[in-house]
Protein backbone atom coordinates (compact mmCIF):
# COMPACT_ATOMS: atom_id res chain seq x y z
CA UNK A 1 0.00 0.00 0.00
CA UNK A 2 1.37 3.29 -1.04
CA UNK A 3 5.10 2.26 -0.85
CA UNK A 4 4.79 0.59 3.15
CA UNK A 5 7.00 -2.05 3.55
CA UNK A 6 5.95 -3.91 6.91
CA UNK A 7 8.90 -6.40 8.29
CA UNK A 8 10.25 -7.74 11.30
CA UNK A 9 12.36 -4.66 13.43
CA UNK A 10 16.03 -6.01 14.10
CA UNK A 11 18.29 -4.52 16.41
CA UNK A 12 19.96 -1.43 14.31
CA UNK A 13 15.87 -0.11 14.22
CA UNK A 14 15.95 0.53 17.70
CA UNK A 15 17.33 4.50 17.84
CA UNK A 16 14.96 4.95 14.96
CA UNK A 17 12.11 3.28 16.92
CA UNK A 18 13.18 4.87 19.97
CA UNK A 19 13.04 8.08 18.39
CA UNK A 20 9.57 7.63 17.07
CA UNK A 21 8.18 6.53 20.33
CA UNK A 22 9.39 9.60 22.12
CA UNK A 23 7.42 11.46 20.00
CA UNK A 24 4.39 10.05 19.50
CA UNK A 25 3.73 9.22 23.38
CA UNK A 26 3.62 10.93 26.79
CA UNK A 27 5.58 8.67 29.08
CA UNK A 28 7.72 7.20 26.28
CA UNK A 29 9.55 3.67 26.44
CA UNK A 30 13.50 3.99 26.58
CA UNK A 31 15.75 2.98 24.25
CA UNK A 32 17.14 0.32 26.38
CA UNK A 33 13.70 -1.08 26.88
CA UNK A 34 12.81 -0.80 22.81
CA UNK A 35 16.32 -2.16 21.88
CA UNK A 36 15.13 -5.58 24.51
CA UNK A 37 11.82 -5.59 22.94
CA UNK A 38 13.59 -6.00 19.38
CA UNK A 39 15.70 -8.30 20.98
CA UNK A 40 13.09 -10.61 22.63
CA UNK A 41 11.20 -10.77 19.37
CA UNK A 42 14.00 -11.85 17.27
CA UNK A 43 14.92 -14.87 19.62
CA UNK A 44 11.68 -15.75 19.76
CA UNK A 45 11.24 -16.50 15.88
CA UNK A 46 14.92 -18.11 16.62
CA UNK A 47 13.48 -20.46 18.76
CA UNK A 48 10.34 -21.04 17.12
CA UNK A 49 11.90 -22.00 13.85
CA UNK A 50 14.15 -24.10 15.61
CA UNK A 51 11.34 -26.27 17.46
CA UNK A 52 9.25 -25.72 14.40
CA UNK A 53 6.45 -24.35 16.07
CA UNK A 54 4.60 -21.55 17.95
CA UNK A 55 5.82 -20.98 21.47
CA UNK A 56 3.72 -20.76 24.96
CA UNK A 57 5.74 -17.77 25.61
CA UNK A 58 6.40 -15.26 21.90
CA UNK A 59 7.18 -11.78 21.69
CA UNK A 60 6.27 -9.62 18.14
CA UNK A 61 8.19 -6.05 17.17
CA UNK A 62 6.98 -5.53 13.14
CA UNK A 63 8.15 -1.77 11.82
CA UNK A 64 6.24 -0.05 9.03
CA UNK A 65 8.47 1.63 6.44
CA UNK A 66 8.09 4.51 4.00
CA UNK A 67 10.66 4.66 1.38
CA UNK A 68 13.77 4.69 3.95
CA UNK A 69 12.06 5.84 7.11
CA UNK A 70 10.53 3.84 9.71
CA UNK A 71 6.75 5.40 9.81
CA UNK A 72 5.41 3.33 12.65
CA UNK A 73 5.73 0.05 14.71
CA UNK A 74 3.75 -2.11 16.92
CA UNK A 75 5.39 -4.33 19.83
CA UNK A 76 3.37 -7.55 21.05
CA UNK A 77 2.95 -10.60 22.77
CA UNK A 78 1.45 -13.79 23.07
CA UNK A 79 0.97 -15.93 26.74
CA UNK A 80 -0.62 -19.19 26.14
CA UNK A 81 -2.46 -18.10 23.19
CA UNK A 82 -3.65 -14.73 23.55
CA UNK A 83 -1.85 -12.10 22.40
CA UNK A 84 -1.59 -8.73 23.85
CA UNK A 85 -0.78 -5.66 21.87
CA UNK A 86 1.83 -3.68 24.22
CA UNK A 87 2.59 -0.84 21.50
CA UNK A 88 1.47 1.23 18.43
CA UNK A 89 2.63 4.13 17.01
CA UNK A 90 2.88 5.59 13.94
CA UNK A 91 4.73 9.39 13.18
CA UNK A 92 2.09 12.15 12.77
CA UNK A 93 3.31 13.23 8.88
CA UNK A 94 2.70 9.33 8.13
CA UNK A 95 -0.72 9.61 9.91
CA UNK A 96 -4.12 9.00 7.70
CA UNK A 97 -2.29 6.69 5.28
CA UNK A 98 -3.60 2.82 6.31
CA UNK A 99 -0.28 3.04 8.05
CA UNK A 100 -1.55 1.72 11.13
CA UNK A 101 -4.15 -0.56 9.35
CA UNK A 102 -1.25 -2.40 7.89
CA UNK A 103 0.12 -2.99 11.62
CA UNK A 104 -2.78 -4.12 12.86
CA UNK A 105 -3.32 -6.68 10.17
CA UNK A 106 -0.18 -7.89 10.95
CA UNK A 107 -0.46 -8.13 14.56
CA UNK A 108 -3.67 -10.37 13.51
CA UNK A 109 -1.76 -12.52 11.18
CA UNK A 110 1.36 -12.90 13.52
CA UNK A 111 -1.34 -14.26 16.19
CA UNK A 112 -3.16 -16.16 13.91
CA UNK A 113 0.39 -18.17 12.70
CA UNK A 114 0.78 -18.74 15.79
CA UNK A 115 -2.86 -20.36 16.94
CA UNK A 116 -4.07 -17.50 19.24
CA UNK A 117 -7.68 -17.77 20.33
CA UNK A 118 -7.89 -13.82 21.54
CA UNK A 119 -6.24 -10.36 22.05
CA UNK A 120 -6.40 -7.75 24.25
CA UNK A 121 -5.20 -4.09 24.36
CA UNK A 122 -5.52 -0.77 26.53
CA UNK A 123 -6.27 2.38 25.21
CA UNK A 124 -5.99 6.35 26.89
CA UNK A 125 -9.36 7.33 26.78
CA UNK A 126 -9.58 10.24 24.63
CA UNK A 127 -7.35 8.43 22.15
CA UNK A 128 -10.61 8.57 19.90
CA UNK A 129 -8.64 7.56 16.65
CA UNK A 130 -6.97 4.46 17.86
CA UNK A 131 -10.43 3.23 19.24
CA UNK A 132 -11.74 3.53 16.02
CA UNK A 133 -8.91 1.55 14.48
CA UNK A 134 -9.39 -1.26 17.26
CA UNK A 135 -13.38 -1.44 16.82
CA UNK A 136 -12.49 -1.40 13.06
CA UNK A 137 -10.65 -4.83 13.46
CA UNK A 138 -13.83 -6.25 15.99
CA UNK A 139 -12.31 -5.56 19.47
CA UNK A 140 -14.92 -4.27 21.77
CA UNK A 141 -14.32 -2.47 25.32
CA UNK A 142 -14.89 -4.22 28.50
CA UNK A 143 -13.35 -2.49 31.37
CA UNK A 144 -11.58 0.42 32.20
CA UNK A 145 -8.41 1.03 34.38
CA UNK A 146 -9.39 4.29 36.50
CA UNK A 147 -6.00 7.33 36.05
CA UNK A 148 -3.95 4.60 34.82
CA UNK A 149 -1.76 6.85 31.85
CA UNK A 150 0.34 9.69 33.20
CA UNK A 151 1.17 13.19 30.93
CA UNK A 152 -1.75 13.19 30.95
CA UNK A 153 -3.36 11.41 33.53
CA UNK A 154 -6.31 9.38 32.01
CA UNK A 155 -8.27 6.37 32.41
CA UNK A 156 -7.00 3.11 30.41
CA UNK A 157 -9.97 1.63 28.35
CA UNK A 158 -9.45 -2.62 28.05
CA UNK A 159 -10.45 -3.88 25.00
CA UNK A 160 -10.73 -7.48 23.75
CA UNK A 161 -10.80 -9.49 20.59
CA UNK A 162 -12.82 -13.02 21.87
CA UNK A 163 -12.53 -14.54 18.11
CA UNK A 164 -9.69 -14.60 15.51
Amino acid sequence: MNGILIRNLEPEDALEAAALEQRVFGTPWSEKLISESIRQAMESRRKELEAGKPLKLSFGAIGAWKGTRLAGYLFAMIVSGEGELHRIAVLPEFRRMGIAGLLMEAFLSWMKERGTGAATLEVREGNTAAVSLYEKYGFREEGRRKDYYRNPAEDARIFWLREL
